[in-house]
């Protein structure tokens, strides 16, 4: 371990603010690599060559230049964890600095080490989210014994029966999706107060849970939990759950059963838990091309203008949610019976299907599917 230019920079930055003394920063070779004094930078300093080179603790520069590179002031041996990263300089009588000293010396070895324990934490989670978009691509062939001790080794029990829950923003407007790491750091640290062995990753910017709740209702439960922390933080999610699989070797299966249940909920709106188990036309129709969707369409509602199918959606997505009754339909859309009558009736002489026909209601309903996609 080496303290290194950028923290090197930083800390000299962060002493300055609320200290006057002028303050070096050394490598183990002997050069400055911060300083209160810019002219000092890239200067070879003989008395933090000298501390590194004897393993000396402390060492007093009585005039400028004693030492080739010096002035008068004392240096220290900086250590994080009982290794020598560097030589902390303070420039000034011995007498004078004394008392600063060993704050200075106690806050720059605390500064070093958070931010080499930060750089380390973010390696870990760099292997963790590799290893997972690994498994999730590949869980067929991924449990090994060289695997699952890859996992231990940056504290993933590959072992453990998991169900995936996928999760996302429900409102995808571009502000709230420049915080979804923000959202990310939360609900993962809420995660695993709920569910201890819970990993967490984000890929194809999907937030992705492996929970270690098997049961079907412990898992929905976990679930709302999750969403309803979410909502207090001031995010609204949505949360798509696989259907269980045999094990963990189907977990790209799973990841893929609980991104369908995820679509489901984005497409239907007023559904923001939904397990794969729930879902129906999307196990299937999510394969199908966007231009088939599009001309499925156009031959349905065949010279229909934009704002003309966008009404007739709208008409029909009502009238299927409340089950084909007129009066539900026509009171939800604040018309007449016979108003909707007339609409449905339009519908009929235009597309050459009635919305009233069960025989014909398939139709409509593949239209109203692939029209939330386009």
């Amino acid at each position: 371990m080496e303290l290194q230019e950028y923290q090197a920079r930083s800390i000299i930055k962060e002493i300055n603010q609320v200290l006057p003394q002028k303050i070096n920063l050394m490598n183990k070779q002997g050069i400055i690599i911060a300083s209160s004094d810019p002219a000092r930078i890239n200067t070879y300093h003989g008395g933090a060559a000298r501390i590194i080179q004897e393993g000396l603790d402390e060492l007093r520069i009585a005039y400028d230049n004693e030492i080739p590179g010096t002035k008068t002031g004392t240096n220290f041996m900086l250590k994080v964890e009982g290794e020598p990263i560097g030589v902390l300089g303070i420039t000034g009588e011995y007498d004078v600095i004394l008392p600063l000293a060993n704050v200075i010396r106690k806050m720059t070895e605390l500064l070093v080490y958070q931010q080499e324990n930060d750089k380390m934490q973010s390696n870990l989670r760099y292997q963790q989210s590799l290893f997972f978009t690994e498994l999730l691509n590949h869980s067929e062939g991924f449990f090994t014994e060289e695997q699952i001790e890859r996992g231990r080794s940056i504290g993933i029990d590959i072992q453990l029966t998991r169900r995936i829950l996928a999760v996302d923003l429900a409102n995808r407007d571009k502000e709230l999706l420049s915080q979804r790491q923000d959202l990310f750091n939360t609900l993962e640290a809420f995660a695993q107060q709920k569910d201890s062995s819970c990993c967490c990753t984000i890929t194809n910017q999907i937030m992705v849970f492996f929970s270690s709740f098997a049961d079907k209702e412990q898992l929905r439960a976990f679930a709302k939990e999750l969403q309803s922390y979410a909502h207090n933080q001031g995010w609204d999610i949505c949360i798509g759950i696989d259907g269980g699989v045999e094990d963990n070797s189907y977990l790209s299966e799973a990841f893929k059963q609980a991104k369908k249940a995820l679509q489901s909920c984005h497409r239907k709106g007023n559904v923001s838990i939904k397990s794969y188990d729930e879902i129906n036309m999307e196990i299937f129709a999510d394969d199908i091309p966007l231009v088939v969707k599009k001309a499925y369409v156009k031959k349905i509602f065949k010279g229909y203008s934009r704002q003309e199918l966008a009404d007739a959606i709208a008409t029909l997505e009502c009238f299927f949610e409340h089950d084909g009754s007129i009066t539900k339909t026509a009171e939800a859309l604040y018309i007449h019976k016979n108003t909707l009558q007339q609409h449905l009736k339009r519908i009929y002489s235009r597309t050459g299907y009635d919305p009233r026909s069960i025989r014909n209601s398939a139709v409509f309903y593949l239209v109203m599917y692939f029209y939330q996609d386009i």
